[in-house]
Order: C-alpha cells, then sequence, then structure tokens
C-alpha cells in the first residue's frame, strides 16, 4: 500500500532588508501621513523629490500599500450579490479607492495604473487567476471568486510585475517581494489571462501552471534558491533543501499522524553536502498517513524567540517509491481572507 505523505510548512521571518534608497522613499510616504494632498498634490510632492522612474514607481507602491486598507467589508456585501458589476466597479474606480482609501484588488491595481500614467510610465492592468492554499488547481469555469488584478510597468525598456494587493496585505518586510516579482516567482501563484503577462521565455499553459509545483513565494524571499523535495530509497527517506547563504536561517522539520499534534521525527540525521542539507529517517517509522510540518526559523542577536508573521498550511498526497515528491510551502494566512469573487 502506498503512504499518503502530507507537508506543511510553518514559517517564521524576521527581516532585516531595506536597502537606504528604500528606507528613503518609505520616510517620503511618511511625510505625506499628514499633508491631506489629493491624488495630483500628492504625485507633484513625489515628483519634487524623486527623479528616477524606477523609485517613483516604488514609492507609489509604498504609499498605497500604506495607505489603501483591503476592503473586507465591501468584498462581503458582494459575495451575497450576484452579478452586480456596476457596484464593484464603481466602488473601485481610482478616485473613489483613493477618497475612500480601500478597495480590493482592482482597486489597488486601477490606483497604481493612475500614478503611473501620471508620471510617464507605461502601465497595464492584468487580470488573471491566483491560487493559494485554497486552491491549487484554476478551473475557468468555476474559479470567478479566483480572479485577480495586478500591474505590469516598463522600466529602461522592461516590463516588471507589480502586485500592489499582495503587497499592502502582506507584513511590511515581505512587501518588497511583490514589486518586480521575478517572473519564475509569479507564474507559482498568478495566472494571467492573457499568457503574454507571464513574461516568462516559454509561457505555461494553464495545464502545466495547474500540473507545476505550488511553493508560497516567501520561501524565495526568505532566501532559499530551490523549491525542498522529498526523495526516498529502499530504506530511508530524505528531505532536501539548497543551503541558504544566509546562514542566519534554520529549518526543521517534524511529523504528525492528524495533522494536529507534531512531534521530532526521532533518528533523524542532517546530512550537509556540495552545498545542499538532506533530512534522512528511517521509512519504517513513518506511518502510511504522515504530515510532516517545516519550521523555517531566524534568530537574532542570539535570540531564540520566534517572530512569527505567517502560519499555514496545504495538504497534497504524494508518490514516493524513489520517486521525487512535491513539497508545498504556504504563506501569509491573511492571503487565504482576501482573495475571493470579482478581481479581490
Amino acid at each position: 500500500m502506498k503512504k499518503s505523505i502530507y507537508i506543511m510548512i510553518f514559517t517564521f521571518l524576521l527581516s532585516n532588508i531595506g536597502l537606504s534608497q528604500n528606507d528613503y522613499l518609505k520616510s517620503l510616504v511618511r511625510q505625506t501621513n499628514d499633508m491631506n494632498l489629493d491624488m495630483w498634490e500628492l504625485t507633484e510632492f513625489a515628483q519634487k523629490n524623486i527623479k528616477d522612474k524606477e523609485p517613483l514607481a516604488r514609492f507609489f507602491y509604498y504609499w498605497i500599500g500604506n495607505n489603501i486598507e483591503y476592503d473586507y467589508a465591501f468584498l462581503a456585501v458582494m459575495d451575497r450579490k450576484e452579478d452586480d458589476d456596476n457596484e464593484y466597479f464603481e466602488k473601485q474606480y481610482e478616485y473613489r479607492v483613493y477618497e475612500d482609501r480601500k478597495g480590493v484588488c482592482g482597486g489597488f491595481a486601477n490606483l497604481f495604473r493612475w500614478f503611473m500614467v501620471e508620471v510617464d510610465i507605461e502601465v497595464e492592468n492584468i487580470i488573471g487567476y491566483i491560487r493559494d492554499e485554497r486552491n491549487h488547481y484554476v478551473e475557468l469555469q468555476k474559479d470567478d471568486e479566483f480572479l485577480h488584478a495586478w500591474n505590469a510597468i516598463k522600466l529602461k525598456e522592461k516590463w516588471i510585475l507589480v502586485d500592489t494587493t499582495w503587497g499592502a496585505s502582506n507584513d511590511n518586510s515581505q512587501a518588497d517581494f511583490y514589486f518586480d516579482m521575478k517572473p519564475e516567482w509569479a507564474i507559482i501563484s498568478h495566472y494571467p489571462k492573457e499568457t503574454k503577462w507571464q513574461l516568462l521565455q516559454e509561457r505555461l499553459s494553464l495545464e502545466e501552471f495547474n500540473n507545476s509545483k505550488f511553493v508560497k513565494p516567501i520561501w524565495f524571499f526568505a532566501g532559499f534558491t530551490d523549491i525542498p523535495k522529498l526523495l526516498a530509497d529502499e530504506d530511508y527517506y530524505y528531505f532536501v533543501f539548497k543551503n541558504n547563504q544566509n546562514n542566519d536561517w534554520t529549518v526543521g522539520l517534524q511529523l504528525s499522524t492528524d495533522n494536529i499534534h507534531f512531534e521530532h521525527i526521532p533518528g533523524i540525521e542532517s546530512i550537509v553536502q556540495d552545498g545542499f542539507t538532506y533530512f534522512k529517517f528511517d521509512k519504517s517509522i513513518i506511518p502510511e498517513t504522515a504530515f510532516f510540518k517545516v519550521k523555517i526559523a531566524k534568530f537574532k542577536n542570539d535570540d531564540p524567540k520566534l517572530y512569527k508573521i505567517f502560519k499555514s498550511y496545504t495538504k497534497k498526497p504524494s508518490f514516493l517509491n524513489y520517486r521525487e515528491c512535491t513539497t508545498i510551502l504556504d504563506g501569509p494566512t491573511n492571503e487565504a481572507n482576501y482573495l475571493r469573487r470579482k478581481w479581490v
């Protein structure tokens, strides 16, 4: 009988990431807090203090993240209604979003587009689907509630991807991930209706997208560059990941039979070889149905406290017997709440 193996990731993050330029842009955003500027005045303020296009775009990305709230109440109302597109589009009009200081993803994308047009940066709104721990497979006829909107902007003759909604809805330490998302990482969770906006040399079909591994992008933001793997030989399992160049990070693995109570795996052996770490453990101690929990921790100043930013999991069976197993990485808990229905 084949064993059912499930993997879930608990990731704890303490980030010290921050470049001086980004800190300066964020300080400018804070300066606007008490200035009561309209959209045109805010644009003028930004252009007066920032000359280059890339930091100008990033300023508005930060400004939206710090000033526009996700409108969960409106989303709940829309969930109870059917085919009321007029109300949706009216509420997500960029001027309305700016005035109300709230919106859903369509409003976030519209407002960011407006600012980009004002500062003469080429911009597009992208409509597509997202997948997360609730929805690993996109079904076009059924997944209207997983429609999403984000942007592409053109800087130095190159298109880059920006998701102001996800950037605003995550912890500030993770916000930079969603500005200039690497296409190979964005395609893990974002599938645009127009495949050209994958910005990949080889575009994925929907079938290829659904068959690809689902990994929460924050794994890469933490500095890990490869997707972890679960391998097996006749006697042992091997949980394998490429080492993080940031040596402050530690990775741990635990086991559960009910997905609730987790314990350390007895007799686990850690092997570091050729830039990879292998957690080796005996197959005989793993039950037919098992759940793995991975903890990623970062310590600061020798403080053993774990700084928790997100915690979630997903379940997906994987076939072993000398095969590579699929590893699932999950991300921020608040992602599970704000991506629903029409372009949310």
